[in-house]
């Protein structure tokens, strides 16, 4: 057994819990990089039946909010003439409302059928920035999947629950998702230090869920105060700013049909 970020063998089990309420599974801690991840995940194939869980009830919400802060967050760093990609996109409806909201998005996902976002699939078009929400945790190969995702832009917007490594969370911590089976990676703030190091990139975080890989330089109260903002209803970030995608995506696929 190694980490699977820094093939560190130094790993400690922490505990064994039972997974899909069936299967005993054992967890470990790297003790170099700050990595809690699960054995080899024998069980992935009867976790993915769905590809959204039951339990994931926060799923349009989610979608709702981090699209206004991802519009603020790419609007203020990169601008609007650039193609933004949404990795791991699941049924294509952050790419919607992205599009919707004036910014010219893209979805790809291996594994879901994207709905929402006909017509606007990835296929290698130059990207600026990749987002990738609730994705991170579910990699049982994040180093290769990272690489992926860096080919295709070095700035990353992401979402995933961190821990601190010097409190390992109990196996009461929802984010485990015992229930479903589907976080097997589970990430501290040392863990996502350590990949932005080994990319040779600038890494800001809220301590929290929300953190970005970045190729320039800039302050992490700018990264913090710029996710505040995505408080804000987005009409009033894109009013005069973007116009919104929805009505000359209409005539595009009405064309290309």
């Amino acid at each position: 057994m190694q980490c699977r970020i820094c093939e560190n063998k130094d790993l400690k089990k922490i505990f064994c819990h039972k997974v899909l309420n069936k299967y005993d599974v054992d967890y470990f801690l790297c003790n170099y990089c700050g990595l809690i991840q699960t054995e080899k995940p024998f069980w992935l194939s009867e976790a993915y039946s769905n590809s959204i869980t039951k339990s994931d009830t926060g799923y349009v919400s989610r979608n709702l909010s981090l699209s206004r802060k991802t519009l603020i967050l790419f609007f203020s760093l990169f601008g609007k003439k650039y193609n933004f990609l949404d990795y791991a996109g699941g049924y294509g409806l952050f790419t919607r409302i992205m599009r919707d909201c004036g910014l010219n998005f893209f979805t790809t996902d291996k594994y879901t059928e994207n709905l929402f976002a006909k017509g606007f699939d990835y296929e290698d078009q130059a990207i600026k920035a990749v987002s990738c929400f609730e994705c991170f945790e579910h990699l049982e190969d994040p180093v290769g999947e990272i690489n992926i995702m860096l080919k295709i832009s070095k700035n990353i917007f992401f979402s995933t629950v961190i821990f601190n490594e010097k409190n390992i969370p109990k196996e009461d911590w929802w984010y485990y998702g015992f229930e479903h089976g589907q976080h097997i990676s589970i990430y501290s703030l040392k863990t996502l230090k350590y990949i932005a190091r080994k990319n040779n990139l600038f890494f800001y975080s809220n301590n929290k869920n929300l953190h970005i890989f970045l190729e320039k330089k800039i302050s992490n109260f700018l990264f913090r105060f710029l996710l505040v903002l995505g408080f804000l209803p987005w009409d009033i970030m894109s009013k005069g700013f973007l116009k919104s995608k929805t009505w000359s995506d209409y005539n595009y696929i009405k064309n290309k049909q």
